[in-house]
């Protein structure tokens, strides 16, 4: 269809397409055949490509990849990589899974995405923001039947942040706004568990109380003064979880002794097998 709109319009279009054992859905059949009315050609897909195509449009793909391109398919997006001509990918570069944007394989490298219907999860989380360019969305006409659908994903950005940090009232004071604790920061992490407590001081938290590895203390304290540092020890976790509204765990925690069966144990948290983290059991602090 892009092909035959395009040529409609004066462009030179060669349009290139793989064998397929599979019969073509019914609309894709219908497309290729108004094409072929039009007096278009399809071509092989494995002729030489000329170094003078001002751009080159991937519909190789499409949402229901899950692993990687086979090989012939793969072979071409890497030519298209490989070309100085821009790729504009239709609704999704050819290789990106669309549910998570993982790269199982070969995949394009678009200058720009044009999605239809809704705009996939993959087009905006894992490797997408690698490969996708600049993302243009169309609905196809569908915006009132789209309106009307659950969604269970929503996207956030910093105009909704607003609605959830409302102005503060003049005559508040850090104790009005939470208590956080974090917990992390083995030897040599000190600036994992700073720049947490940093982005919790800045984010609007009243009060941040560290617990990290003893030799953490001084330099933390030195940088960020704000922030009410201590050694991780059991009788400060006791006291900080009676103590917090919020508890956070990991930032430079590592997987060393101190991190993953020292600091673990201290906290009272059990290990997840194989995996370097601890399961966290809901807070038995009704007040938060």
């Amino acid at each position: 269809m892009v092909a035959r709109l395009a040529q409609a319009d004066g462009i030179a279009v060669t349009l290139l397409a793989l064998e397929s054992e599979k019969a073509l859905p019914e609309e894709a059949s219908a497309a290729r055949d108004a094409w072929l009315n039009a007096g278009g050609t399809i071509h092989a897909a494995d002729i030489p490509w000329p170094q003078d195509i001002s751009l080159i449009i991937d519909g190789l793909l499409g949402t229901g990849l899950h692993s990687a391109p086979r090989e012939n398919i793969a072979t071409l997006i890497q030519r298209a990589n490989a070309h100085p001509a821009p790729v504009v990918a239709l609704d999704i570069p050819s290789g990106l899974n669309a549910q998570t944007g993982s790269t199982p394989g070969a995949v394009i490298d678009a200058a720009c995405t044009i999605t239809f219907i809704g705009l996939k999860p993959g087009l905006l989380t894992g490797k997408a923001r690698d490969v996708v360019g600049r993302l243009y969305y169309h609905a196809l006409g569908l915006e009132s039947w789209l309106a009307a659908q659950t969604v269970p994903l929503r996207r956030f950005d910093a105009s909704q942040l607003a609605d959830w940090l409302p102005p503060r009232r003049p005559t508040s004071h850090k104790g009005d706004h939470g208590k956080l604790v974090i917990i992390g920061g083995d030897r040599g992490t000190a600036g994992a568990i700073r720049m947490a407590g940093e982005a919790a001081l800045r984010a609007g938290a009243g009060l941040v109380r560290v617990l990290t590895h003893k030799e953490n203390i001084a330099p933390i304290v030195a940088a960020r003064p704000e922030l009410m540092v201590h050694e991780l020890t059991t009788q400060s976790v006791d006291d900080s979880l009676q103590w917090a509204d919020v508890v956070a765990i990991g930032p430079g925690l590592g997987q060393n002794e101190w991190g993953s069966s020292g600091a673990a144990s201290g906290v009272g948290l059990p290990q997840a097998d194989g995996m370097g983290c601890g399961c966290v059991e809901p807070a038995g602090n009704q007040s938060r």
